[in-house]
């Protein structure tokens, strides 16, 4: 704040010019704030309140000790507002804008005229992924003897479903529709044994078009420019978890995608045959049932709370029951994960389901006023098309383990 501008505001706020007289006394005043407005935060409030209370009211009531504590506020509002320093961008823009005034400026200068530059510079950033939100905890620590551990912990995810579980390969490039024959459940006429001169069993096959649709499972994370040049290797180990989050969302897509496919438990000749059915009754009536439909399952995936209640199952006397599976479920690829309800047993054929996907794509750029704001944009995402054949539903199995339980069990009369 200057003298002169201070002056121009007691002037505005007057009804009648001041005389010299006051106009020096203002002057001398206005000089005593500009001096304090040089000084910091807390010695300029002192300051100004020291020159507040000498100062009394001009015409028309109007007060210049208010005058005074409005200019303060709002200096101080100011302060609080540029905190933060020119980022690269702004000093770039800012330079560029001075070059192209920098005759008018001259000009002004020699000329003691007024000039002006229009310039703006974002103060915040996305409130994504900022220096000061993507790593918090920091605390005082009163010694110099610190070792950053580089090692950095993660939440823990189920291992991936689809690479292991199904029939699945990896394309350069994902097509947007499979179209494929699917044969039809009944065909006409039964083949038999035919007598000598009697006419052969006339039969037909029919088929028709099935079509499956690319699906595409993608994110996005945005982070401001100081996050890349301060945290340069936690940047690399979020783009990591991002591409992995992205791949489990792909997983977690397909597999409630089989869930949904898959037969339910209706019968088998083991129904009502077993005294005390546990899981491993469960498991062996779920393969009779898929080898009943002429497959021969191969994979399972269970929920971690039901394998080991599997795995710990005691008599009545608390000793560990004998696994009848030998240990392995039965020759079955076990898949553990928490995606599959508790209580529930999905069991498949593999080759009977196939998929096709193309390689994890990351993409970075910007959108919006993410240039001017030195804000970025990263784009993860993969394509996956499912073929899941109507004609071999009954390959895959997902069952209710306590309703299968009680079909198992013997009727008691």
């Amino acid at each position: 704040m200057k003298k002169e501008d201070f002056l121009k505001i007691c002037r505005s706020k007057a009804s009648k010019d001041f005389s010299p007289e006051e106009t020096e006394f203002l002057g001398g005043i206005g000089e005593a704030i500009e001096k304090a407005f040089e000084l910091n935060s807390v010695e300029r409030s002192n300051k100004l309140a020291e020159i507040t209370s000498k100062l009394g009211g001009i015409d028309e009531g109007q007060n210049l000790a208010a005058i005074v504590r409005n200019l303060s506020e709002t200096v101080s509002n100011l302060e609080a507002k540029a905190v933060r320093g020119f980022s690269a961008n702004d000093k770039f823009n800012l330079k560029k804008g001075l070059e192209a005034k920098k005759d008018e400026i001259q000009r002004a200068r020699q000329g003691g005229n007024p000039w002006s530059l229009e310039f703006r510079a974002k103060r915040a950033a996305s409130a994504l992924m900022q220096t000061t939100t993507v790593l918090t905890g920091a605390q005082a620590v009163n010694t110099d003897n610190v070792f950053d551990d580089l090692d950095i912990t993660v939440i823990q995810y189920p291992k991936n479903f689809i690479l292991d579980a199904i029939n699945s390969r990896q394309v350069a490039k994902v097509p947007q529709t499979i179209r494929r024959k699917e044969q039809n459940a009944v065909s006409d006429g039964v083949i038999g044994a035919v007598g000598e001169g009697a006419a052969k069993t006339l039969t037909d096959k029919t088929f028709t078009w099935k079509y499956d649709t690319r699906v595409k499972y993608a994110g996005r994370i945005e982070m401001t420019e100081e996050v890349e040049i301060d945290f340069e290797q936690l940047v690399m180990q979020i783009i990591t978890m991002f591409e992995d989050d992205v791949i489990r969302a792909w997983n977690n897509g397909v597999l409630a995608a089989i869930v949904g496919y898959a037969s339910t438990y209706t019968s088998t000749g083991l129904d009502g045959t077993i005294k005390d059915p546990d899981m491993y009754s469960v498991i062996g009536a779920g393969i009779a049932w898929i080898q009943n439909n002429n497959y021969e399952p191969d994979v399972i995936a269970m929920n971690p709370a039901d394998v080991w209640a599997m795995n710990l199952t005691q008599d009545l006397d608390g000793n560990y029951k004998y696994n009848p599976l030998g240990g392995n479920y039965a020759g079955l690829t076990p898949f553990i994960t928490n995606k599959i309800d508790a209580g529930k047993v999905l069991i498949g054929t593999k080759r009977t389901i196939k998929e096709q996907h193309g390689s994890f794509i990351v993409r970075k750029g910007t959108h919006g006023d993410q240039f001017i704001e030195n804000e970025s944009t990263i784009v993860g995402e993969v394509f996956s098309i499912l073929s899941m054949p109507t004609a071999s539903v009954a390959s895959w199995l997902y069952m209710d383990i306590a309703t299968i339980k009680a079909a198992l069990a013997v009727t008691v009369a």
